[in-house]
């Protein structure tokens, strides 16, 4: 970790050099089109597990290049068990056995059969393999009761790999079973990337190595930290890591340190000394060497403070030096440019829209990473909880994360059951851009309660007209607790639903219905149900979802007339008079006041 407190002494750095900031996908794009992979060399294929192939390599032979047995059994003819049956068997002289290893043999004449084992070479003579469970031992033969039929059990050349079948693409790992397979198809040998060599510099005069007692650190010390995580995480991608140590905030000590990296390195990796600070000074050093910068500050919370540049084909990557904005900013940007430059075809994890079930309270001003653990919820669809360490703290908090959520600068606060785009860190790359879509808020979700007869439907109705003339888009669910007529009798639609197909759509030109069989499973429900048909159909969300008659005291709603009997207490924005009591203005005055305020809640302005 790095300390935030102001340092005072020598070398101060002038505060000229500050940019503005760039854009995230600006800055991702930039790194990866200036990086170029390391020079390839060649490596024994039982040396190339975990390297990153550096040219497509297609099978050299087929897999396996003779026939050969697929199970433990016997070698035979099929025409000397076509007519055999429980009544009229066949005895086959076992005469011989096919030796694994060895030549597979001229094999059994007519009227007998070869012992032999899985893998085993067909010999010259026979036809099929019949599996030793297909046959009763009679001496010395076998009993067939059964004609056999379907699969022969041999396993023809190639049947596993076919020759010229691409084994390893340019630009992906790999894996122990791909080395295998390059070895049984012939290949030898395999052109990879050579390893990517990273030195790794913690910056600041304030870090300790660690030590077997944090707690013993004078105030104002800080365990490096940052180094060991990034260490950990380079050498898992294959790399080269050497850790380089604690360079102080002087810059001759630092001049020196990132100069002497650059006789081994390809990529000096630091953290600290890349914000704003008087004493933040190894964007500086790098230019005095000579580097060219490539990315600057990004527009990006937490993870903002940042700095790439090549010097010939060396590179240096300047990440922050508090933990949270560190990592982010490599998982973000660091790790995609390390990839690319060690040969990756695929430098970018994949982004994947999920269901907030915790509240973002507050609006986002610049692009924003907020660390988070996605899983599955019940119904099978990725959700995600943003950890926001106030019981453990910031960094204990993002030691359960596996993913990102991405906020686009302009996102409002957001309640839970939105959904936002997350960037899978549990996850292979599988792109070379970072296509971050907008947060989508979820519906403001709104219950129109009452006494049967009060006229919920006839206030509901009047405001969805006024919201609709507004712009503003909505949609209705009814509790029905007596059933519906949902068709009339007789159309082709309910004639169709009386088929029980369980699920009806009936598509117009202007409009669709949809029949479900069953019941949703409740409100909650209900709301995700006409939430996925808008987006599905409209292409978004409704801005909020009105739930007539539902006794949902977890939301707000709109009463009308007297409460029903039994009902809890629930928040109420409005109050309406039972509509039978209203003459048509006082009705329309009741409707105008509701919609305004559903308007206000959503924050939008008349």
């Amino acid at each position: 970790m790095r300390a935030r407190h102001a340092r005072r002494g020598e070398g101060v750095i002038p505060r000229s050099w500050k940019l503005q900031p760039m854009e995230l996908n600006r800055a991702l794009d930039l790194l990866l089109a200036e990086a170029s992979p390391v020079p390839a060399e060649r490596a024994p294929v039982r040396e190339a597990t975990g390297r990153v192939a550096a040219e497509d390599v297609a099978a050299r032979a087929p897999v396996p290049h003779f026939s050969r047995a697929a199970m433990d059994g016997y070698v035979c003819h099929d025409d000397d068990l076509r007519d055999a049956s429980a009544e009229r068997p066949v005895l086959l002289r076992v005469s011989g056995a096919v030796r694994m290893g060895g030549p597979p043999g001229p094999g059994p004449a007519r009227g007998e059969a070869w012992s032999i084992t899985t893998g085993g070479p067909m010999p010259a003579r026979g036809d099929r393999v019949l599996p030793i469970e297909a046959v009763r031992p009679q001496g010395a033969a076998i009993r067939v009761d059964h004609a056999p039929a379907g699969r022969r059990h041999i396993a023809e050349p190639g049947e596993d790999i076919r020759s010229g079948a691409l084994l390893v693409a340019s630009g992906t790992v790999i894996t122990p079973e791909t080395a295998a397979a390059l070895a049984a198809a012939g290949v030898q040998a395999v052109a990879v990337r050579r390893r990517l060599r990273v030195g790794v510099v913690a910056t600041g005069t304030e870090l300790e190595e660690a030590g077997p007692d944090a707690a013993v650190l004078a105030p104002g010390r800080v365990i490096n930290s940052n180094s060991i995580a990034l260490c950990g995480a380079l050498a898992g991608l294959g790399c080269d890591v050497l850790y380089r140590g604690v360079v102080p905030d002087d810059p001759d000590a630092l001049r020196a340190a990132l100069a002497g990296a650059l006789a081994r390195d390809d990529v000096v990796v630091s953290t600290g000394g890349v914000s704003v600070g008087r004493y933040d000074a190894v964007h500086r050093t790098w230019l005095d060497l000579g580097a060219r910068r490539i990315v600057g500050r990004v527009d990006l919370k937490p993870g903002g403070p940042f700095f790439a540049a090549r010097l010939d084909d060396r590179w240096a990557l300047g990440l922050s030096g508090t933990p949270v904005a560190c990592f982010a900013a490599y998982h973000l940007l660091g790790r995609p440019a390390v990839l690319r430059l060690a040969g990756r075809r695929d430098a970018v994890r994949p982004v994947r829209m999920v269901t907030l079930t915790t509240p973002v309270p507050r609006a986002a001003d610049r692009q924003r990473a907020l660390w988070g653990k996605v899983r599955e919820s019940a119904d099978g669809e990725p959700e995600i909880a943003i950890l926001d360490g106030s019981r453990a703290g910031n960094y204990a908090a993002i030691l359960d994360a596996n993913a990102l959520a991405l906020l686009a600068p302009g996102t409002p606060p957001l309640p839970a059951a939105s959904r936002v785009p997350a960037l899978l860190l549990d996850r292979p790359e599988t792109a070379n851009t970072l296509a971050v879509p907008r947060s989508e808020p979820a519906p403001l979700v709104i219950g129109v309660v009452g006494e049967s007869g009060s006229g919920k439907t006839a206030v509901l109705s009047g405001v969805l007209r006024r919201l609709r003339a507004w712009g503003i888009t909505a949609a209705a669910v009814k509790h029905a607790a007596h059933g519906f007529a949902a068709d009339r009798p007789g159309s082709d639609s309910a004639r169709l639903w009386d088929a029980g197909p369980g699920l009806v759509a009936v598509v117009g030109p202007e409009e669709t219905m949809l029949r479900i069989d069953g019941a949703i499973g409740g409100p909650d429900r209900a709301v995700r149900l006409v939430t996925d048909l808008c987006r599905s159909a409209r292409g978004a969300p409704p801005d909020c979802v009105f739930l007539e008659g539902f006794a949902d005291p977890d939301r707000p709603a709109v009463q009308v007339g007297a409460a029903k009997p039994g009902a809890g207490a629930r928040e109420v924005w409005a109050s309406v008079p039972a509509v039978a009591g209203l003459d048509p203005g006082g009705l329309a005055g009741e409707v105008e006041r509701v919609a305004g305020i559903v308007r206000a809640r959503l924050g939008r302005t008349p």
